[in-house]
C-alpha cells in the first residue's frame, strides 16, 4: 500500500514537472484507437463471407488489436517515449555540468512517464476491436446468424469512429458535429477501399 501511494504521489509531481504529459498520453490513445478500429474494420469487411465461421471472425479482429496493441501500441511506444525522456535527463545533465542521481525526480520521470503513455496508448487498440468483435461472439453462442453479426459489427466501428472524431473536436474546441462527420468519413472511406479491394480481386458476394 506504501508503494502504491508513493508512486501516486511521484506520478503528482512528474505530471507537475512535466505538463505536457496527459497531452502526450491522449494524443497516442487517440491515433492508436484509430488504427485499431481502422484494422478492425478492414479485417471484418475483407474477411467477410455469407458462410464466415462467427468465432474465426471474432478471433481475427481481436487477435489484430491485442498484436497491434501490445507490440506496437505499448511495448513500441514506451521504448521510443522511454528513449525521448532519457534523453531530455542527458541533456539536462549536460546543462548542469552533473550527474542526477537516479533516485532524483528526473529519472523516476523517465521511469514513469514511458509506462503512463504507453498504457494509454494500449487501451484504445485493444478495447476498441474487441468492442467491434462482439456481435460475433454474440453470434457464436446464440441464435444470432453470421450476417447480421456482421452489419452489427460494421455499425459499431463505425459508431466508435464518430464518436472518436466528436472527442477530438472536443479537444479542439471545434463543431463537435463537423468533427464526428470527419471520424465518420475516415471509418467509410475505408470501408469504401476494402469493398473495391474486394471487387478488384474478384470476390463478391
Amino acid at each position: 500500500m506504501q508503494r502504491v501511494k508513493r508512486l501516486a504521489e511521484d506520478f503528482s509531481k512528474v505530471k507537475k514537472l512535466y505538463p505536457d504529459v496527459p497531452s502526450v498520453a491522449r494524443r497516442m490513445f487517440v491515433t492508436n484507437s484509430l488504427d485499431g478500429l481502422l484494422a478492425a474494420l478492414g479485417v471484418n469487411v475483407g474477411g467477410y463471407s455469407p458462410g464466415s465461421d462467427p468465432l474465426l471472425m471474432a478471433s481475427s479482429i481481436i487477435g489484430g488489436g491485442v498484436a497491434m496493441g501490445i507490440m506496437s501500441g505499448m511495448v513500441g511506444v514506451y521504448l521510443s517515449e522511454r528513449a525521448e525522456r532519457i534523453r531530455e535527463v542527458r541533456e539536462l545533465e549536460k546543462k548542469l555540468s552533473a550527474k542526477l542521481r537516479r533516485s532524483s525526480i528526473y529519472w523516476r520521470a523517465a521511469s514513469l512517464i514511458p509506462v503512463y503513455v504507453a498504457l494509454w496508448s494500449g487501451v484504445g487498440i485493444v478495447l476498441f476491436p474487441t468492442l467491434v468483435a462482439l456481435p460475433y461472439l454474440l453470434a457464436a453462442n446464440t441464435g444470432l446468424g453470421v450476417e447480421p453479426a456482421f452489419i452489427a459489427s460494421t455499425g459499431i466501428a463505425l459508431l466508435l469512429m464518430t464518436l472518436l472524431g466528436a472527442y477530438l473536436g472536443r479537444i479542439s474546441q471545434e463543431n463537435t458535429l463537423i468533427s464526428a462527420l470527419r471520424g465518420l468519413s475516415l471509418g467509410l472511406a475505408a470501408l469504401i477501399l476494402v469493398y473495391l479491394l474486394k471487387g478488384a480481386l474478384g470476390i463478391v458476394y
